[in-house]
């Protein structure tokens, strides 16, 4: 739901995309998104390294096993 309200307001601005962003590491969101009508659009490979500069907590592997590494920004095009 608040996905929907998120691109209704983006349609109510004119906008003609919503992106998004999301770890390589985070499957449960890249499917999320994917089975919402968002695609692939960019990947920031070794991103994360930079994000661990100003926030050193995030881990170096997520609990599912998958080193995380990279952003990917995924995009939805409003009709």
């Amino acid at each position: 739901a608040l996905l929907a309200a998120a691109e209704a307001a983006a349609r109510d601005e004119g906008l003609a995309r919503v992106v998004v962003s999301t770890v390589n590491s985070n499957l449960h969101a890249l499917g999320f998104y994917q089975r919402n009508g968002y695609a692939l659009a960019v990947l920031h490979r070794d991103a994360v390294a930079g994000l661990r500069r100003l926030k050193p907590a995030i881990p170096e592997v997520d609990a599912n096993g998958i080193p995380i590494r990279d952003q990917i920004d995924l995009e939805k095009r409003l009709g």
